[in-house]
């Protein structure tokens, strides 16, 4: 049981860290003054009664219960899952810098990964197959040159580059909720060749299930581990632009992936390029920006970048119930639709991606092309009107 917490941590001393940063109204700036003022977590807990949260109402800090804690540990245990505790030396090196640091993370998988170069990508839920291909052949580039990929295991760009990544080398999935729950339920494959492969990363309780408010979170973690960050299709104000402006705040190189000014989709990616990013093709844009990165904190670009963006919380929060409360296409049109943009695309490319049968997306295609909402081209193409 001690190989799955933080060397030379016990039990007993976990379940204080858990304890203290488990209490509600106790977040990660909190976390490190209290431990800077007192030392040990221990120590803050006793203190804790003493320390009012909200003065009008007289309500104290009221740590969850040790039963509550022991249990959380027994079930992450029992998935081989671990704890990687800040202040130890086992806690991601990029991570722990950041003054709003995660006190805790739970991880599943091979925490090694964690501590190597890692790329981010980003990227629109509803990406079209463009996207989708380019994310996922970036990925690969990426892994072939023995640099991870870090998403968030979303659908779209994020599904792309987990599976792209993981064709030649590793991936880590930062997640908004437990590392029990596979979230969307359609990963759950994936979610578990990542836990395989790669490495599942998040700073929730065990069991927790995703809400609006943990994405920010999520893409704290995302923006905090990456070496730097490519943005695939993202539209304006979109919650990938959101995880951009964190990573650029950490001194994080940002990478962008032209695409149709046509498509909505990419207009905040083609600003991004507009204000300084570096325009991505391939892998070989990425590698030479990153050893100036890692040697002398180099910032690749001015950081007014975002000042069309408001990175207020309620912002982030917006964007956080656009990912929670995102639907599914409600039929086998909406889906084929999602996937186009205006670069056309093989049918083939298509049926292999889609849930159906190659009789019923050739038909529906057939449907489409005579309603005018996609133009088919005799080379087997298709695109959006």
């Amino acid at each position: 049981m001690t190989k799955m917490i933080s060397k030379n941590l016990s039990i007993q001393k976990l379940s204080c860290y858990l304890r203290l940063a488990r209490t509600d109204g106790i977040g990660a700036i909190r976390f490190h003054q209290l431990l800077k003022k007192y030392h040990t977590p221990d120590a803050a807990l006793d203190i804790l009664p003493s320390l009012l949260r909200n003065k009008k109402t007289s309500t104290y800090f009221s740590p969850p219960p040790l039963s509550v804690i022991i249990e959380e540990i027994e079930k992450t245990f029992e998935l081989q899952g671990q704890f990687l505790i800040h202040g130890f030396d086992d806690y991601p090196a990029l991570l722990s810098h950041l003054d709003d640091a995660p006190p805790v993370l739970t991880v599943l998988g091979n925490a090694e990964f964690l501590h190597q170069q890692n790329i981010a990508i980003v990227g629109a839920r509803n990406a079209s197959m463009h996207g989708i291909r380019i994310a996922e052949s970036l990925a690969a580039d990426l892994a072939a040159h023995s640099i991870g990929v870090t998403s968030g295991l979303a659908r779209g760009i994020d599904q792309a580059a987990h599976k792209g990544a993981l064709y030649t080398g590793f991936t880590i999935a930062a997640i908004a909720c437990g590392i029990d729950i596979v979230y969307p339920t359609e990963h759950q494959k994936l979610q578990k060749k990542i836990a395989e492969k790669g490495v599942i990363i998040s700073e929730f309780p065990f069991g927790t299930s995703p809400q609006a408010t943990h994405f920010p979170r999520r893409n704290r973690l995302i923006a905090g581990l990456c070496h730097g960050c490519v943005v695939i299709e993202a539209a304006l104000n979109s919650g990938s632009l959101i995880t951009s402006k964190l990573a650029l705040n950490y001194n994080k190189p940002i990478f962008a992936v032209p695409g149709s000014p046509l498509d909505p989709r990419c207009k905040g990616s083609n600003n991004l390029i507009r204000m300084g990013a570096v325009l991505t093709e391939s892998a070989l844009d990425i590698i030479p920006e990153l050893s100036p990165f890692i040697t002398d904190n180099h910032k690749p670009f001015k950081p007014d970048l975002f000042t069309d963006i408001e990175p207020s919380i309620a912002t982030i929060d917006k964007q956080s119930m656009d990912t929670i409360q995102e639907t599914t296409c409600n039929s086998i049109e909406d889906e084929i639709i999602a996937l186009l943009s205006t670069t056309p695309i093989p049918i083939d490319l298509i049926i292999r991606h889609l849930s159906y049968s190659a009789t019923e997306i050739l038909s529906t295609i057939t449907l489409l092309e005579i309603n005018n909402k996609i133009i088919f081209q005799h080379n087997g193409y298709i695109l959006t009107t």
